[in-house]
């Protein structure tokens, strides 16, 4: 019976050699969720960012992600499972005990030293806290799986119980750093090892963590009173915790100061060669902007990338407006169906850099009221067609507002272009260059994600499309910034610290500095000067800079804002119609219902049939 038959290898071999056990450890970094996966990332379509155009054309089999905004989340079989491993999710609990036997058996590689396996052992200790970390945010309460069960042992042992978050979050954060010390400072060899875990990522994602377990949802959450385990513990503490913040704060200043140390800067665009006439400071802008995502080489920003998600053709396809090149307009490869909403199109600032609703000199009343663009020479040129009759709110905007989105009336400006004057123009309208012509792939609102488009793409001929492939970013600086201003403001309040970490990301775009915005232009000068106050400017700021990134659709969960922003109209234009009046109708496209239940997914009834130690979440 001991007899192992042929072909079937044991555990053993896999650790029997430094390239085979490297296999494994790439294995345990297999599982990273896909952050460009348009199905299995729910932070793309479960919340109000991007929408598609008809279920018929993207069923719930395919698009579950989508169907959760949609009300579908169910218990039978829940949508975008990480618990289990289905409905295009992966099955995290499956990598984490993969990172089990990987750190309980690396020791017996034989031709590796010692250094190498400490370091290799490290990379594996946090990416099984960070499997922890994305299940606690999805899940709430989880069980601890911190050996491997092996694979006889009696059912009984096989059965966990769920653990208040804060005992959670507390063995997530010893993890990360139990594996710091072994890390190396920052990956060096990029072109071998870009992704892989350094001491600069997990500080980074300690920030995160820190402040996302300091934040409204898991800190101080009285909403579930009765959610208890069997020692009638509840799994939320109801007292709200101030020193979680000052401790979110400190790893913030550690994570910001390291980065700062290790070289890492906001990304500036530096104009290519092959422009005729030099851009526009807006042109540098949009572009320093847009690059700091999809700019894959040399990119000082970037902090941790998920090198298994790409920004493949498909997924850049489905972003692209019809044709940014007038020669090729019917372009079958390009599918422009990531529709970006009308609600988060009104969020961009002005171009004073405030919100249209709070500044004096916008508008706000007139921004559903057509406008012609001037024609002739014009600051509005470069963002806008001359002579196009538009929408008010798409008039003195600010630069990420035009990097971000392709809308009617706006131009596209790609490394083809000699010049920032020869954009491209796009209209959405019926009959345009940019209008729908097929009948699954369009844009729904009106509007496509230009952001997730990289500047060197190419379109050509016989349909043909050649993107530009950029990784996922998980965590690049501009986010880290504004971590660190959320958390140093929730702990102690304005100061000099937190205006600093925004105004730095905001001046890569053309901003002028948050107090100087809202003392200028405001309904409500001081609203910078209160932590309420810049809570709110904080929040904006990241919902704007970081839009279509995934970042969001937590972000409103921590802050238990949910509940208000989710349950809104999704809104787009009247794509069907030809005339500027009709087509600039704001359509209300679904009417969402986000409940307190909502706030986390649900455990399946057969994974709770499986194991009699669970706990549903309340509501399901």
């Amino acid at each position: 019976m001991d007899i192992v038959p042929d072909n079937v290898p044991e555990l053993d071999n896999a650790f029997a050699a430094r390239t085979i056990a490297e296999r494994y450890l790439f294995t345990c970094y297999s599982y990273l969720p896909g952050g460009f996966d348009l199905q299995s990332n729910p932070a793309l379509f479960a919340g109000d960012e991007l929408w598609l155009n008809s279920t018929a054309n993207f069923p719930e089999g395919s698009y579950g992600n989508w169907y959760i905004a949609r009300g579908n989340q169910n218990v039978n079989s829940p949508l975008n499972n990480y618990w289990e491993g289905s409905n295009q999710a992966k099955n995290l609990w499956r990598g984490i005990r993969d990172c089990n036997i990987f750190l309980a058996n690396v020791y017996k590689v034989p031709d590796m030293d010692d250094l190498e396996k400490e370091r290799w052992r490290a990379e594996v200790l946090f990416l099984k806290a960070y499997y922890h970390y994305f299940l606690l945010r999805m899940y709430g309460p989880i069980h601890i799986m911190d050996e491997e069960v092996p694979v006889f042992s009696d059912p009984e042992e096989t059965q966990y119980e769920r653990k208040p978050v804060d005992e959670c979050m507390t063995y997530i954060i010893n993890l990360v750093d139990s594996a710091i010390t072994n890390l190396p400072d920052d990956i060096t060899a990029t072109a071998q090892e870009n992704g892989r875990i350094s001491k600069l990522v997990a500080y980074a994602m300690k920030a995160e963590m820190l402040v996302t377990a300091a934040s409204p949802l898991f800190n101080g959450n009285a909403d579930y009173p009765g959610f208890v385990n069997s020692k009638n513990q509840p799994f939320f503490n109801p007292v709200f915790s101030p020193e979680k913040w000052a401790e979110a704060a400190e790893a913030g200043k550690v994570a910001v100061e390291f980065a700062e140390a290790n070289g890492r800067t906001l990304f500036k665009w530096k104009p290519t060669l092959n422009l005729s006439t030099p851009p526009q400071a807006s042109t540098i802008n949009q572009m320093s902007y847009r690059e700091a995502l999809a700019e894959r080489d040399n990119n000082p920003e970037q902090i941790w990338i998920n090198n298994v998600s790409r920004a493949t053709q498909g997924f850049q396809a489905a972003a692209t407006v019809r044709s940014y090149d007038p020669a090729y307009v019917d372009n079958k490869t390009l599918t422009g169906y990531l529709s970006p909403t009308l609600n988060v199109a009104l969020l961009y600032y002005s171009k004073n850099g405030v919100p249209i609703e709070e500044d004096l000199t916008y508008d706000y009343g007139a921004r559903f009221n057509l406008r012609t663009v001037p024609t002739g020479t014009s600051p509005y040129m470069y963002n806008l067609i001359p002579g196009h009759t538009t929408v008010g709110m798409h008039f003195d905007r600010e630069d990420r507002f035009y990097a971000s989105l392709s809308f009617d009336g706006g131009r596209y400006f790609m490394s083809s272009h000699t010049s920032d004057a020869n954009a491209f123009n796009t209209v959405y309208r019926p009959g345009g260059n940019a209008a729908p012509i097929s009948i699954a792939y369009y844009s729904i609102t009106g509007y496509t994600p230009k952001k997730l488009v990289s500047y060197r793409n190419v379109v050509g001929a016989s349909d043909s499309y050649t993107v530009y492939e950029y990784p996922y970013p998980i965590m690049r600086l501009a986010d880290l910034y504004l971590l660190y201003a959320e958390a140093q403001n929730e702990a102690y309040g304005p100061s000099d610290e937190v205006y600093n970490a925004i105004d730095k990301v905001r001046a890569r775009s053309g901003l002028t500095g948050v107090a100087d915005s809202w003392r200028n232009y405001a309904r409500d000068p001081g609203k910078p000067g209160t932590k309420n106050g810049l809570r709110e400017v904080i929040r904006r700021e990241r919902s704007i800079e970081l839009m279509f990134e995934g970042k969001r659709f937590w972000d409103l969960r921590r802050w238990k804002t949910a509940t208000q922003d989710l349950n809104t109209n999704i809104q787009g234009w009247g794509i069907q119609e030809k005339e500027a009046q009709l087509f600039y109708r704001p359509i209300s496209l679904y009417s969402r219902t986000f409940a307190q239940k909502d706030y986390f997914w649900p455990l399946s009834i057969t994974e709770l049939r499986r194991n009699s130690k669970l706990t549903q979440n309340p509501g399901w």
